[in-house]
């Protein structure tokens, strides 16, 4: 006989359940593996129980950020927990009927993204597929060049490019004396590099900046036996052509996102 789902705080059970329960999937739960270890004091985590199984889990980060993830029945109970008004929610898209219940959808992820949800594909590469485009100089940043992504990002990108000179490791492409693209690692794991932060100045794009920053920035974290990953809106077309020009492959995870706006205070279990 099927036993009701119970819902728990991680604290409240056994964390090496819900790490075993993570490590199947370490490319699906990157975030949530990397903030639990790293930031752990940002971080809560409702975990839903059924026959003494792990069926789903909600994750919260900085009382900002959701994200749901396993059974679509466990979704609603795990909702009840949470008290963030205005979140940026990631959820798999199965779960998309029992948030709506409690989130109204705001604004998208993606500026590409013509309807309110963006839709992300999760994409990695290795060795084996990973085909390198090199044609600029290209170079490790470091703690020097912060006054230069200072003048050329905005604040948000700034901040990710320091924290992964601080925590893991970015590179740019400088042009004219001006930092021109870069793409950071500011969390991984000991098997998994999360790419994030590719971009470059409009004036310059279309030149392949992206691309060769993005070459060596994969080829590091190769270099360091992780395995690079990233998640890109399917509607960011010139993105996804970049990367599948790389060897990135879709793994076959696909996530949706938005920003949100509560529409009623909670929901019973």
């Amino acid at each position: 006989m099927q036993r009701p789902t119970q819902v728990v705080q991680l604290e409240d059970m056994d964390e090496r359940l819900f790490f075993d329960y993570l490590n199947m999937n370490r490319i699906r739960h990157v975030f949530t593996i990397y903030d639990i270890k790293n930031m752990r004091e940002e971080t809560r985590v409702w975990v839903a129980l059924r026959n003494s199984k792990i069926a789903g889990y909600l994750f919260e980060y900085e009382k900002r950020f959701i994200h749901t993830h396993g059974d679509p029945e466990s979704i609603q109970g795990l909702l009840g927990k949470t008290t963030i008004v205005e979140p940026i929610i990631v959820l798999e898209p199965d779960h998309l009927k029992a948030v709506k219940k409690v989130y109204e959808p705001v604004e998208p992820l993606d500026t590409a993204t013509k309807d309110l949800i963006t839709t992300f594909l999760v994409m990695k590469t290795d060795s084996e597929t990973f085909k390198p485009i090199i044609r600029h100089f290209v170079k490790k940043l470091g703690t020097e060049d912060l006054n230069e992504a200072s003048k050329s990002f905005d604040e948000p990108l700034k901040n990710l490019v320091q924290n992964a000179i601080n925590k893991g490791f970015a590179y740019g492409a400088y042009e004219n004396g001006s930092l021109a693209s870069c793409a950071a690692v500011s969390e991984h794991l000991e098997d998994v590099a999360l790419i994030r932060g590719v971009f470059t100045v409009p004036s310059l794009r279309n030149h392949g900046l992206a691309t060769s920053v993005c070459s060596a920035l994969v080829e590091e974290s190769i270099r360091l036996g992780k395995v690079p990953m990233l998640w890109v809106s399917k509607d960011n077309l010139p993105a996804l052509k970049l990367y599948e020009k790389l060897g990135f492959k879709e793994t076959g995870i696909v996530l949706l996102s938005f920003q949100a706006k509560r529409l009623r205070p909670f929901l019973a279990d």
